[in-house]
């Protein structure tokens, strides 16, 4: 397996999108859908970094209510926050966040410096380097999570209720028994005020990545990333049956 003692600083993002604390849930969904990000860091007035705040803390924290699938409540970020909030240093090799990635199962690590946020590496960042590394391990060999799926004609409510009791992302949307979308926590998020009768496939993203589980890590990341989607789908003779998530690729570099 190739190398990956690369420095963090080669692949983070930097600037880091941060809220201050104070701020509501409702205001910190806004910004998770205006930036395309799936979490933000959370810091004082001093600028240093005190928790995060992810899609899944608002996910856990809906309240569900009359003629919509569910609310954010009106709360501080701070209430929900994990904290500490996973970091490593600006000198760190990049399999050192990959390790912290799959330990704590998050998606994603701080860079700081002094306790304050000088980038963030995530998972996507890390197919970007497998993808430079022309990786040739077939896919198949490091997919690790099961298919969980719902019907494109269920309710949004019931599709919500089963991201949350599989502890998954991300759900794939069938018709019959061929994918047709996926279902994950920004779906979820951006549906919430809909009935909850609401058919899934009128919410659910369409984009999705259907591969041989043969074909090699590189190219895999590198269609992943030029299609914007975080998982690849695996197909054999018997149809879908294995998926590929970031911390997959984490998984490839320990």
């Amino acid at each position: 397996m190739a190398n990956f003692e690369i420095p963090v600083t080669e692949y983070m993002t930097s600037p880091v999108e941060a809220i201050p604390v104070g701020t509501s849930l409702p205001a910190a969904n806004e910004l998770f859908s205006q930036q395309g990000v799936s979490a933000l860091g959370v810091i004082d007035d001093t600028g240093e970094l005190k928790g995060v705040i992810s899609r899944t803390d608002l996910l856990h924290a809906a309240v569900y209510t009359h003629g919509e699938t569910f609310r954010v409540p009106d709360r501080a970020v701070e209430e929900l926050m994990k904290s500490p909030a996973i970091q490593v240093a600006l000198d760190a090799p990049l399999s050192d966040a990959a390790k912290l990635m799959l330990k704590n199962h998050v998606h994603r690590v701080f860079v700081t410096q002094d306790g304050r946020p000088e980038g963030v590496v995530s998972t996507r960042d890390l197919m970007r380097a497998v993808r430079e590394k022309r990786l040739k391990t077939p896919i198949a060999e490091i997919a690790s999570g099961s298919v969980v799926k719902v019907k494109a004609e269920d309710p949004i409510a019931l599709a919500v209720d089963r991201l949350d009791l599989s502890n998954k992302h991300g759900l794939v949307v069938v018709e019959g028994s061929f994918p047709v979308g996926v279902f994950d926590q920004s779906c979820a998020l951006a549906s919430r005020r809909l009935p909850p009768n609401t058919a899934v496939e009128h919410a659910m993203d369409v984009r999705i990545l259907i591969l041989p589980g043969a074909i090699g890590m590189g190219r895999a990341a590198e269609q992943a990333l030029s299609m914007n989607v975080r998982r690849i789908l695996i197909e054999d003779d018997l149809g879908v049956n294995a998926i590929v998530g970031g911390l997959d690729f984490a998984r490839v570099m320990n």
